[in-house]
């Protein structure tokens, strides 16, 4: 079906994926993986040279009017970078997609010119022959800078709280990766939390696999130290963990290691204390005219097979149950469209006699189970709410008083009714009983998660 035609979590909201650009079947990647990036200073030195065209105006803004209004549009500012924090690469529409802001107004544009002045936040293009067409705008993409700005401007002006929400409490990374990797992935979360019954989706900065299978649960990780993260996180309602691994090439061995990690990991950790599974999404390129696209899905394949068979686990927790592959195509098969196998997220696993590879739907609970040991399951759902990289419609729920913290660590165990003498300005003796109004004094905004 279309997308504008399936149920959709956001109905009347003018971010669905039907009014996006489809940075799969529009020959947005056709060849190579990244964007033609630049920062405020290589802009100034292309255009001195007179190489590149003059940039739009809300990219021209002066790095010191920028920093004289630093904490003007505060939380859209925040909004974004929780966004590159954790999907580390967006375009301008799926950065509006998870955070509900807009692209076109006076005030969208305000908040990335700022933040390009400041060399916070990279812009992107796609490089055509023919020039830049009409709607090139949208493909416009944002990465954060390779800079220490976030640390020595924004970080200090921070709350704790919404220094939680923008990087769930872990280093802010700087500079980009694989464009074309990051915006898929994003996009498919953007998908899922749009048409799926999934309880949150998590990016990059919160699916390391150690903290999944470890230190989620409440078990010290293996000994070494393991930088391998997933894609990304789409959490089921129950609190079943699928991982996200966008496949885009599967090199001479770099793949084969990855799904091999992957296979130790789920063999030592059982499914019923993680609630974790991995989907490796096949993203080979349209129109390639080669057949390359099955060559990689086969590739794919036979390398997890490998995967399995050299980490099988045991009879009641086998491997082979919670390693899956599937094609972009197969869940999207041509523009602006979805096919019912996105729906239920069916895959294939190689569960079948001799390893033969079978069919099953990661959201059905009969085909993949529930977590029934793993404690606070669904813990995950609530705690994410307060991340502004998780898209904006999957936050309202209710989740933990992070704010509740800092209160604690300084002795109070609710916020204090702080009373000042109005003759000499200084602090009453009682500062528990409240005077004037007897309503509970409420957490100032910016220190809420």
């Amino acid at each position: 079906m279309r997308f504008g035609e399936a149920p959709s979590a956001i109905p009347f909201a003018p971010h669905r994926s039907a009014a996006r650009l489809d940075p799969y079947w529009d020959g947005v990647w056709q060849f190579g993986a990244h964007a033609q990036w630049v920062t405020r200073e290589h802009s100034e030195r292309l255009e001195a040279a007179g190489i590149a065209a003059r940039r739009p105006r809300h990219l021209r803004t002066d790095p010191v009017v920028a920093a004289g209004r630093v904490d003007a549009d505060w939380d859209a500012k925040l909004n974004l970078l929780g966004v590159l924090s954790s999907w580390r690469t967006v375009t301008a529409e799926q950065a509006a997609a998870f955070t509900n802001q807009g692209t076109s107004s006076a005030a969208a544009a305000r908040v990335v010119g700022d933040l390009f002045a400041l060399d916070v936040v990279d812009t992107g293009a796609i490089w055509t022959p023919g020039g830049a067409g009409a709607e090139a705008s949208r493909a416009m993409m944002l990465r954060p800078s390779a800079s220490p700005v976030f640390d020595r401007l924004l970080r200090p002006r921070m709350s704790y709280a919404e220094w939680v929400s923008v990087t769930g409490g872990m280093r802010f990374l700087t500079g980009g990766q694989y464009d074309r990797h990051n915006v898929l992935t994003a996009e498919l979360a953007l998908r899922a939390a749009e048409f799926l019954p999934v309880g949150t989706v998590l990016g990059e900065r919160q699916s390391q696999v150690n903290t999944l299978a470890y230190t989620s649960v409440g078990v010290p990780e293996p000994p070494g130290r393991s930088q391998q993260t997933a894609d990304a996180v789409l959490v089921r309602p129950d609190g079943l963990r699928i991982a996200v691994e966008m496949t885009a090439s599967v090199g001479a061995t770099g793949f084969a290691r990855k799904a091999e990690m992957w296979a130790r990991t789920l063999a030592r950790r059982p499914l019923a204390d993680t609630g974790l599974v991995v989907v490796f999404v096949v993203a080979d390129r349209v129109g390639d005219g080669h057949g390359m696209g099955q060559s990689m899905g086969n590739s794919v394949r036979k390398k997890v097979a490998r995967a399995v068979r050299l980490n099988p686990g045991v009879a009641s927790n086998r491997t082979a149950e919670r390693m899956f592959v599937v094609d972009w195509q197969d869940w999207f098969p041509s523009r602006g469209e979805l096919a019912d196998d996105f729906l239920w997220l069916r895959a294939q696993r190689p569960t079948g006699l001799n390893g033969a590879w079978e069919v099953a739907d990661l959201l059905d609970v009969l085909d993949v189970p529930s977590p029934d040991r793993m404690v606070d399951a669904t813990a995950v759902i609530g705690n994410a709410a307060g991340l502004r990289s998780v898209p904006f419609q999957l936050r309202d729920v209710p989740h933990p008083p992070v704010h509740d913290l800092p209160l604690q660590r300084a002795g109070f165990e609710e916020v204090p009714h702080i009373q000042v003498d109005p003759r000499s300005g200084a602090p009453r003796d009682d500062v528990t009983r409240p005077r004037g109004s007897a309503r509970k004094i409420k957490v100032p905004a910016r220190l809420r998660f």
